[in-house]
């Protein structure tokens, strides 16, 4: 029978989908933004172990858990005993860089990965699949914080570096991150930029993570995946990454989007 706690199911209206049960709209806290769609297995021979996180991009300050809604049919389909949560997060209102996104967005993936281990009747371990600001937020908050039952990181175009030179040495940049930091140039808060880089954190303990980005790709620069992969490879960490041609993921070609979908299910098959 699947393994989660019965009065989690009270009050929720269950949608039968593919080979899960989807549960629209579960508050994970009290913000009308902290909510999560989350599949459970179909089967009641299920006991869910591993749950897949999807975490929506939107330069911290738009997007919503509709936009990852893309990779879950995939994910039903190669991964019938897994749970998948996709979640939203506190946004930051666009144009006035108050209440910045961090720490807060990276504090609504702690809660709802909080809520998540106390549904379930036994352990689980997880994996975070972000896209764009989605994807960085899944490293900074693995990364940083060392969550060990956070086992598999997909980096979809995050950018792992905001102290990177193609960033703060190029004036076309200057306030992309003040929806994440706040009004700050580097120059002016260079601590900030580097407490909000997930590389900085990478140690011989990080998740596992494969990544894939675009060769012409103006919002994250080529010289992004470069340092990541160096990096985790510098501590032993597996890692794999992809290049394929385009931009920031929309204008991939159809078969690179397949080939994406048959490197995750690979790299979870080997890894997790």
């Amino acid at each position: 029978m699947i393994s989660i706690k019965l009065y989690f199911l009270v009050g929720f209206i269950l949608h039968a989908h593919g080979e899960h049960i989807l549960i629209p709209d579960v508050p994970y806290g009290s913000h009308p933004e902290q909510i999560m769609d989350i599949y459970l297995p179909s089967s009641e021979n299920s006991v869910v172990s591993k749950v897949v996180v999807l975490v929506h991009g939107g330069a911290w300050f738009s997007g919503e858990k509709a936009d990852m809604l893309e990779f879950v049919p995939f994910l039903e389909r190669d991964f019938p005993d897994y749970c998948i949560a996709n979640m939203d997060y506190q946004l930051v209102i666009a144009g006035t860089h108050e209440s910045p996104g961090f720490p807060k967005q990276v504090d609504d993936l702690d809660l709802a990965l909080t809520y998540l281990r106390g549904t379930f009747t036994n352990n689980v371990t997880f994996a975070l699949f972000g896209t764009s600001a989605g994807a960085h937020l899944s490293m900074l908050y693995s990364y940083s914080r060392n969550v060990t039952d956070v086992k598999i990181i997909v980096s979809h175009v995050g950018p792992p570096d905001l102290t990177d030179p193609s960033y703060v040495g190029n004036p076309l940049y200057n306030g992309l991150f003040y929806n994440l930091v706040g009004p700050c140039l580097y120059a002016e808060c260079p601590d900030l930029y580097n407490a909000t880089s997930p590389l900085v954190y990478v140690n011989e303990r990080s998740a596992k993570t494969i990544g894939f980005y675009g060769d012409f790709d103006l919002q994250v620069p080529s010289t992004q995946m470069p340092l990541l992969r160096e990096k985790l490879g510098s501590f032993g960490v597996t890692n794999k990454f992809k290049v394929y041609q385009g931009g920031h993921g929309w204008n991939w070609s159809d078969a690179d989007k397949e080939d994406l979908r048959v490197e995750i299910t690979q790299f979870f098959n080997e890894n997790w």
